[in-house]
């Protein structure tokens, strides 16, 4: 099955998690389902946030609940296939929630991102033991510029509190 929507350099990719073979996604905004599987996006704020979903592995195959989530981002790429690298440098997403049961849309929103900046994040899910799964795939933050100008200021006015030698000034009505 094909995903209606198209895909922004990132996709869905079905991971090994040692013993707890999962789908971890994390998809750049638009997407709704790939293969009946919801997926997880990136939902990009105005500001310097960015919200992560995606769906909740099981703990041994797709059943039982996982035990830890970490995430990590940066403002660099992935440099070719080196993930791991790039991992080992990566900021740790503080506060990440605790796993839900396995099919449950997950989420979490990291702060302080420079909204003039791309972040990619990357997500890894452990069990009890702890096993822990390969990288998910890679989710991107496009930058957000602010091209729109706030709207004219159409109510100005002058309001007038002394008067000065018996004079006192006009008072400007706004124009409508």
């Amino acid at each position: 099955m094909r995903a209606s929507a198209s895909l922004d350099r990132t996709a869905c990719l079905r991971v090994g998690i040692g013993v707890i073979p999962a789908l971890i996604a994390i998809v750049v905004m638009g997407l709704g389902n790939i293969a009946g599987v919801p997926v997880a996006r990136a939902a990009t704020s105005l500001d310097s946030t960015a919200t992560l979903t995606w769906s909740a592995p099981g703990d041994d195959g797709a059943s039982g609940r996982a035990a830890h989530y970490e995430m990590r981002y940066r403002n660099a790429g992935v440099a070719g296939t080196d993930t791991l690298s790039w991992w080992n440098v990566a900021a740790v997403v503080p506060a990440m929630p605790a796993p839900g049961a396995t099919g449950a849309v997950d989420s979490v929103t990291v702060r302080g991102l420079d909204p003039a900046r791309t972040w990619y994040f990357i997500l890894r899910t452990a069990d009890e033991a702890p096993n822990w799964s390969n990288f998910s795939n890679i989710a991107m933050r496009a930058p957000y510029h602010d091209a729109i100008a706030p709207a004219a200021i159409v109510d100005l006015g002058l309001v007038v509190t002394s008067s000065i030698r018996g004079i006192t000034p006009a008072t400007v009505s706004p124009q409508r």
